[in-house]
């Protein structure tokens, strides 16, 4: 029982750390920005513009900055001697959060037979629970695992109490809009790639 109630909590930690980055590249960085801006932020920008256009990307390329970071995590955790089961499952569901994001943006007849049972039964974010962060002010919503961090986290404003703090801390104000230069983004992704 232990060490089911230990897997739950490393999937709500990885669902909590999807948003905490989904957060952080949706409300701070430009595209003109050096390697973020290529690789973090003009994908997130075009995300808004064209919700469904990422799920056409393979999984080495949307899970390219995620790999990174996964990679980043296992050698901290290795070289202070906390390389766990923990540590490595927390990675392997990690490096996969833009899959589990694709699936709220492809339509029912088009995901697995599984995840669509998975968020029938509440285990995984529903497409309709995602579907608030793209609606508005795209202010809330930023887990993409499942269903039960988002609404504690939006109730209390966590993410608005987070800005508020970065902004007090380090004088760095949220990006104004979601929409800079997503008209030459959507130019530059929609030119014929051998990636999609």
């Amino acid at each position: 029982m232990q060490i089911f109630l230990e897997i739950i909590l490393v999937i709500l930690a990885v669902d909590f750390g999807s948003g905490l980055f989904h957060w952080i590249e949706d409300s701070y960085g430009y595209p003109d920005w050096p390697l973020t801006g290529k690789w973090i932020t003009e994908p997130d920008i075009l995300h808004h513009h064209s919700p469904s256009l990422f799920t056409k990307h393979s999984w080495l390329r949307s899970a390219s900055v995620l790999l990174v970071i996964g990679a980043v995590v296992l050698a901290v955790a290795w070289s202070v001697d906390l390389l766990t089961w923990h540590v490595l499952l927390f990675v392997a569901i990690g490096v996969n959060a833009n899959e589990f994001h694709k699936w709220n943006h492809l339509p029912r007849k088009n995901r697995v037979k599984l995840v669509v049972v998975l968020q029938e039964a509440g285990l995984l974010q529903s497409a309709k629970d995602h579907g608030k962060h793209h609606v508005g002010a795209m202010d809330t919503h930023y887990c993409v695992l499942t269903n039960f961090i988002n609404p504690t986290l939006d109730s209390i404003r966590f993410w608005h109490g987070l800005e508020w703090t970065v902004e007090k801390l380090l004088g760095v104000s949220p990006r104004s809009s979601l929409d800079v230069r997503a008209d030459k983004i959507v130019r530059h992704e929609l030119a014929p790639s051998a990636d999609t």
